[in-house]
């Protein structure tokens, strides 16, 4: 089970990089706020040094994220660091997913990975932003609608992945494929709810979320194993 999960959080991460860097980048953020962004770089660190336990080449990235992290304040300031750095974090990360693309079974698998880095990445960093007290608003409205859109397209690699098969084999993963699209769609909904009630999203909220389509993400292993 730590093994699966550990495979699922190397496109999270991936993704909440991604964020986070544009944030960092492109945000209209002030001092404090950046100073804070900052702070959550460790825990990206510790989950990546979680994932070299299954291919050392992870540690590359921890280690980017660490000395970018040594380099960076984490009180209020405008120094942006040595962004290049940063980059280069991403690169590795995204070449660690890359390959992880290539080795899965199917190209349905593959496809279900990818849009894996958009779902578990915007949910996680949306929560990091909410725990870094970030006010950028447009990102609070992108985010969920990305996540919505997202996880149409992997309930749809998870319908591809299972399309022409035996009905015998159908059968015996019926109750993956129920569970993972049952919790993909309750996390949408629970994701989208502040949107429609004119609320900022709250860290319990964001985190029931991020529960929820990790759960769908280890439900939907089984699916993409099976070969027709």
């Amino acid at each position: 089970m730590v093994q699966q999960l550990l495979a699922v959080i190397a496109p999270l991460l991936l993704g909440a990089q991604i964020v986070l860097t544009l944030v960092l980048v492109k945000g209209e953020i002030c001092p404090g706020q950046r100073g804070r962004v900052h702070k959550m770089l460790p825990t990206l660190a510790i989950l990546w040094l979680a994932v070299a336990s299954l291919k050392i080449q992870a540690f590359m990235v921890a280690a980017a994220l660490v000395y970018f992290y040594s380099q960076v304040q984490t009180n209020k300031t405008r120094e942006r660091g040595p962004l290049w750095v940063l980059y280069l974090a991403n690169g590795l990360a995204l070449a660690y997913v890359g390959i992880m693309i290539g080795e899965q079974p199917t190209a349905a698998a593959g496809a279900n990975v990818v849009m894996q880095v958009f779902l578990l990445g915007a949910c996680f960093s949306q929560l990091l932003l909410i725990i870094a007290r970030s006010r950028l608003q447009a990102f609070q409205r992108i985010l969920p609608i990305t996540g919505v859109v997202s996880a149409m397209l992997a309930s749809l690699t998870v319908l591809w992945s299972v399309y022409g098969l035996p009905e015998a084999q159908l059968q015996s993963i019926m109750m993956p494929i129920v569970s993972s699209l049952g919790l993909m769609l309750a996390a949408a909904l629970i994701w989208c709810v502040h949107l429609f009630v004119a609320k900022p999203a709250t860290k319990a909220q964001l985190s029931l979320t991020l529960l929820m389509l990790l759960s769908a993400a280890l439900f939907a292993q089984p699916i993409f194993s099976v070969m027709s």
